[in-house]
């Protein structure tokens, strides 16, 4: 085992050093390494809305895990589940354990569109779950998705995220690696753009074997859906007996315990729900009409597989159970959107303030600032533009008076439970303080 060695470097940086030597970029995933482009830096606790490195210092987090986290770090009440449901077995991999029960049942309870659940352990899993069922029930391939909106990083759906602009309504694979029939099959369209989504349906139905997006596209920010794009999607999908699928990875549990469906009024045949489901815990589910589910039932003639070996999980099940009971017993949803709606409007006042150029988007307890455009955003082509070089600047200028969030322009900033008029208070001083100078 290595040791660190003795240096006028910090902790932190030390520990980073070792780490790209045998972890790819030195971190879990790229975007992680990306998270922090102004310095090298590594925690070693979280507890309610803050962070803390192993040099000691503390910040209060706004990226929260890109979001699951929306009770707080460390939750006593979630935590105290998973430890309990530890001394029963972490796994039984075999059977059906009541658990897994008592959640499916509050996700049928609590989502519209759901009926039966398979779980499984993360969003890009429900996903390429969800878009299998698809495939099976339908006998076709191809896969209707919007521009800007995230679906998880496997072949079936990592296209057009972030597409530039000469590549806009083409399918533009965001990985090498990618397999190009998977990327040939995928049919892109704006969001929020009714008359092409239709027309593509219209078009391809017959060979359409699902319609997947993000009802609130979080992954660039926020782009609030037109409630006639929903519902236009809901009627041409029915239509064509095309699956609609909503990834609600981001705003299930952490919008509403009803999800976006719920919120919107629109209730499609496939869900997809992790991140906020499990206040961090490894938990994720696809659900949705039993007709669909029910071809991975293990006894039937269609056979779709649906596998795990670590899917059902007691912890992250139990750590479900303890967040959705949480959530709707301390009402959080009305917390955070209530102080997203103060972190938002505080910080266009300082926008207005400062004569900077810019915007403040979000929906409940999510919130971006981007400078540089104007403008609520539609689809993914009014973000280009934004002048990524200043975000950078005003998330390093605010990372060192103690605030974290991610320096990505494109992501988000995330609230918590946790957080309360404290951190607003603070956050708006120091961001004040910022933008005076960038």
């Amino acid at each position: 085992m290595n040791s660190e060695p003795t240096t006028d470097t910090t902790r932190s940086e030390r520990i980073v050093e070792r780490a790209r030597e045998v972890i790819p970029g030195g971190a879990q995933t790229g975007l992680r390494a990306q998270a922090y482009d102004t310095g090298d830096v590594a925690f070693e606790r979280a507890n309610g809305a803050t962070l803390t490195t192993v040099d000691g210092e503390e910040y209060v987090d706004y990226h929260l895990g890109f979001g699951p986290i929306i009770l707080g770090h460390a939750d006593d009440r979630v935590d105290e589940a998973a430890r309990n449901a530890i001394d029963g077995g972490v796994l039984y991999g075999t059977g059906t354990a009541p658990l897994e029960v008592e959640v499916a049942e509050r996700l049928v309870d609590f989502l519209p569109g759901v009926e039966q659940v398979n779980f499984c352990n993360s969003g890009s899993e429900a996903t390429y779950h969800a878009i299998r069922l698809a495939r099976a029930y339908t006998g076709n391939e191809k896969i209707l998705k919007f521009e800007g909106c995230y679906h998880g990083w496997h072949d079936y759906v990592d296209v057009s995220v972030y597409p530039p602009e000469d590549e806009l309504g083409d399918p533009h694979p965001e990985s090498e690696g990618m397999l190009s029939s998977a990327v040939e099959n995928t049919l892109v369209v704006p969001f929020n753009d009714s008359e092409a989504a239709e027309a593509v349906v219209r078009e391809h139905g017959d060979d359409i074997a699902a319609v997947i997006l993000e009802p609130v596209p979080h992954s660039v920010g926020c782009i609030l859906p037109r409630q006639e794009f929903l519902e236009t999607l809901r009627e041409v999908t029915r239509d064509a007996d095309v699956p609609l699928i909503f990834d609600e990875v981001i705003t299930g549990f952490r919008h509403s315990p009803h999800g976006a469906q719920g919120e919107f009024g629109v209730t499609p045949d496939l869900t997809c729900v992790a991140k906020a489901l499990g206040n961090g815990y490894p938990i994720a589910a696809v659900g949705g009409r039993t007709d669909l589910l029910e071809q991975a039932g293990g006894d039937n003639k269609s056979g779709v597989v649906i596998s795990g070996t670590y899917s059902g999980n007691l912890p992250g099940l139990a750590a479900a159970r303890a967040t959705i009971d949480t959530i709707v017993e301390e009402d959080v949803q009305s917390h955070v959107t209530d102080l997203g709606d103060e972190y938002r409007a505080g910080l266009r006042d300082l926008l207005s303030d400062h004569g900077i150029e810019g915007r403040v988007v979000g929906h409940r307890s999510i919130f971006s600032v981007q400078f540089g455009v104007t403008g609520e955003p539609e689809n993914y082509e009014d973000i280009l533009g934004l002048d990524e070089e200043r975000f950078r600047e005003f998330a390093a200028g605010m990372r060192e008076r103690g605030h974290f969030f991610t320096p990505n322009p494109y992501k988000r900033h995330h609230l918590s439970f946790a957080h309360g008029e404290a951190e607003l208070a603070a956050y708006l001083d120091d961001a004040d303080d910022v933008l005076g100078n960038v």
